[in-house]
């Protein structure tokens, strides 16, 4: 019989101030019958919470937008560069087929999104040496995205993820002695360096939009469009770019022949970003 964690809270549901600001949080008023159902079972059932430490990401707001509503695209440049064994694979409009590389497996679906919020929804399964058994699982993701420009007008993000997460089959204390690694440290550090590459990126296609223009022609682990929408937002960050700089830009003819070398840095190379200030 399972155990419920409400009975006995595991070292992770310290701090439950954070969880329950991180629940008013959520956008339920917005959100359709069937994601109400599944963020509730979740929320409702929660074995750990996270709330990620927060993150500024330079970035151009609409390639920002554009790279969290396609998470596929940031892990096939991963794997162009031997980084990572993860795959997202998407299988719809709003979902996508997960695979860690290091036993964990399921599907990913975004249940809402603007501007400000995002809600993902996920269901899967870890297999490995961590445990004796299969551990199932449900996931429920929510970002928040804060936009703020500093007094050269230029624009960063502010982001804060919450995470929680059902585990289904296994009781509170194998839960606090496998997870508490993996949920705690691990998952911040993945937030942080992720928001970094998403900076370095956004810096990089700056500098050398042709470049990543480019890039994302060779990315053939995504579809075609992904792909051409991916080029056609780098080359608007380009030109925005240049425009502020009072460069003109000649216009690229996109190629999956194109190899035109462009240097990008995973996780970990941004460097620190300054705190924006908010102008009015």
């Amino acid at each position: 019989m399972l155990q419920q964690t409400y009975a006995a809270s595991p070292f992770f549901l310290r701090g439950s101030a954070d969880k329950k600001q991180a629940v008013s949080e959520i956008p339920f008023s917005r959100l359709d019958a069937a994601a109400k159902r599944k963020v509730n079972s979740v929320v409702e059932n929660t074995s750990v919470f996270k709330r990620m430490t927060p993150q500024i990401i330079d970035c151009d707001p609409r390639y920002y937008m554009f790279l969290i509503r396609h998470p596929e695209v940031i892990v096939s440049i991963w794997q162009m560069m031997d980084a990572t064994d993860m795959r997202i694979t998407r299988k719809g409009p709003l979902v996508f087929n997960a695979d860690d590389g290091e036993g964990t497996v399921g599907t990913l679906e975004f249940l809402y999104g603007d501007q400000k919020v995002h809600v993902l929804y996920g269901e899967g399964a870890y297999t490995g040496s961590l445990t004796k058994r299969p551990i199932r699982a449900d996931c429920l993701l929510v970002l928040h995205s804060n936009f703020t420009t500093d007094k050269s007008g230029r624009t960063f993000v502010k982001t804060q993820l919450d995470m929680f997460v059902d585990v289904k089959n296994v009781g509170v204390d194998l839960i606090a002695r496998t997870f508490q690694h993996m949920i705690g440290n691990t998952t911040d550090l993945n937030f942080a360096e992720t928001a970094n590459f998403i900076t370095k990126l956004s810096r990089t296609t700056e500098e050398n939009g042709p470049g990543v223009q480019h890039l994302a022609m060779r990315l053939t682990e995504i579809n075609e469009p992904t792909r051409r929408e991916f080029a056609r937002h780098a080359g608007a960050v380009f030109q925005r770019a240049r425009g502020r700089d009072g460069e003109p830009v000649a216009p690229v003819k996109l190629s999956p022949s194109n190899t035109q070398a462009v240097s990008l840095q995973i996780p970990g190379a941004a460097p620190t970003l300054p705190e924006p200030v908010v102008t009015n």
